[in-house]
């Protein structure tokens, strides 16, 4: 058994130091506590990420062939819904009446309270996994094409409109305004004030957050064209086998007030315009996890780190010690164990052939 101790002790890299040449102190003991307790903090954020995985985001490009997509959309404009026109235009020269499949219900026009109003939609996080995946409720609107009180002050505008996978815009104008139609909405009666509960592409989720919800625009002037003009992304959830497949945007803004020519007419089209692009990228966030061979693996090196780290900070605060305060002061409440060779209070003697420490 010693034989076989003997041989496994020459693979040691690193040799142990028999206690007797050893020396102690309440400093040493103090740095190796530290040490302790910083790996053993180490190991719990590991164990920590190993369980819960971690967050994976990848772009790619989208080789998935889409032919159509729809719009969400859930708004209040401040006009009455007999006033309104709706439409979808995108550059195959496709045209689709969205009034067909869009719900349009009379009422008063009011502000939701905590909606950001007259602002730049710049305040919009990325929603994180965590909450997609709490959030992803996948719903559809009980409605198509249903018309009430079209008189009233405000039109109530909700529904889902199909659309071409291709850059487009869908627009909501006064009857008249760059359309034919057999009546014309007088300049008195525009007003393009408007509130958006919901604004969406994809797959119909009610709860996830998206840059125009719970916005707004509140205008005086009767010629107001609001422009938005949306980059839409394709995005990918993944988790424990948990498919979120959805869109998200970025936006940005364009308004501006025509002016009435002499003629009596308007420069442009006031309105509502919602210009749209899909990107050829797509967004992959999927939680993942690190095998546990690579977990150990993680665990050996930062330990192995930690230790050789520990040792130089101590041998540095050591070295600190003696320049700030001398040798005296290092030397101060060391315990040095007896019987060594390198002990100098135990007496030698030779006696013959005889080598004898007493």
């Amino acid at each position: 058994m010693d034989a076989v101790a003997k041989r496994v002790r020459t693979f040691d890299a690193f040799p142990k130091v028999d206690s007797q040449h050893t020396v102690r102190s309440q400093r040493g003991g103090l740095s190796t506590l530290i040490t302790i307790f910083c790996g053993l903090v180490i190991v719990w954020v590991e164990i920590g990420g190993f369980l819960g995985g971690y967050v994976d985001r990848q772009f790619i490009v989208d080789n998935e062939i889409k032919s159509a997509s729809s719009i969400n959309l859930d708004m209040l404009v401040a006009m009455p819904c007999e006033f309104l026109h709706t439409n979808v235009e995108d550059i195959t020269n496709d045209r689709y009446l969205a009034g067909e499949t869009l719900n349009f219900e009379g009422t008063n026009f009011f502000v939701p309270s905590l909606f950001n109003i007259n602002n730049e939609n710049d305040a919009h996080d990325t929603p994180e996994i965590d909450e997609v995946m709490q959030e992803s409720l996948k719903a559809e609107f009980r409605l198509e094409g249903a018309r009430a009180n079209e008189g009233a002050p405000a039109c109530h505008i909700f529904g889902s409109i199909p659309i071409n996978h291709v850059k487009g815009d869908f627009h909501i104008t006064g009857k008249g305004f760059g359309y034919r139609d057999r009546s014309n909405v007088p300049f008195e009666a525009l007003n393009f004030t408007h509130v958006i509960q919901e604004f969406s592409f994809g797959d119909f989720y009610p709860f996830i957050n998206n840059p125009l919800d719970a916005t707004g625009k509140v205008t005086e002037d009767r010629l107001h064209e609001f422009v938005y003009v949306a980059k839409v992304v394709p995005t990918l959830y993944q988790r424990l086998g948990l498919i979120v497949d959805t869109n998200q945007y970025s936006l940005t803004e364009q308004h501006r007030v025509h002016k009435v020519g002499k003629d009596g007419r308007p420069s442009g089209f006031p309105g509502i315009y919602f210009k749209y692009d899909f990107e050829p990228i797509k967004l992959i966030i999927a939680e993942k996890r690190i095998s546990f061979l690579q977990f150990v693996a993680r665990l050996a090196t930062i330990g192995g780190g930690l230790l050789i780290l520990g040792g130089y900070l101590y041998r540095l605060y050591e070295r600190l010690l003696l320049i700030l305060f001398g040798r005296k002061y290092v030397e101060k409440d060391k315990e040095r164990k007896t019987g060594g060779l390198l002990d100098n209070d135990v007496p030698v003697r030779h006696d013959g052939d005889d080598y004898k420490g007493y």
